[in-house]
């Protein structure tokens, strides 16, 4: 079992379940926290997105998603504000979360 996080989050997610979530949701639309919707995909090294806007995919890679998850689990902020340096795609990976259930209480499910 995880250990608590910050401000009494349930638990920590890894980046295997990061993987896990984007599976489940692999080829869905989701929504940002801001209302613009996106699809998530899986490389052989890494996830990325493509918003419906442009329809071109992007990713700022494994290690950026990974720090991402670091200050996820350390605060469970799910403002993409607060992820300014750590990644570019924060409003992609909240939007990941909150579709797999994140709550400002609980973390999603893998």
């Amino acid at each position: 079992m995880n250990p608590p996080v910050g401000r009494g989050y349930a638990r920590r997610v890894t980046y295997e379940e990061l993987i896990a979530i984007a599976r489940r949701f692999e080829g869905q639309t989701l929504e940002t926290v801001t209302g613009k919707r996106f699809k998530v995909g899986i490389s052989p090294h890494e996830l990325f997105f493509t918003p419906e806007s442009s329809g071109f995919g992007q990713s700022d890679g494994r290690r950026a998603h990974e720090r991402f998850l670091e200050h996820y689990n350390e605060t469970g902020s799910l403002r993409p504000g607060d992820y300014g340096k750590v990644s570019r795609n924060a409003t992609y990976l909240i939007g990941l979360l909150i579709a797999a259930g994140a709550s400002r209480t609980t973390a999603p499910h893998a």
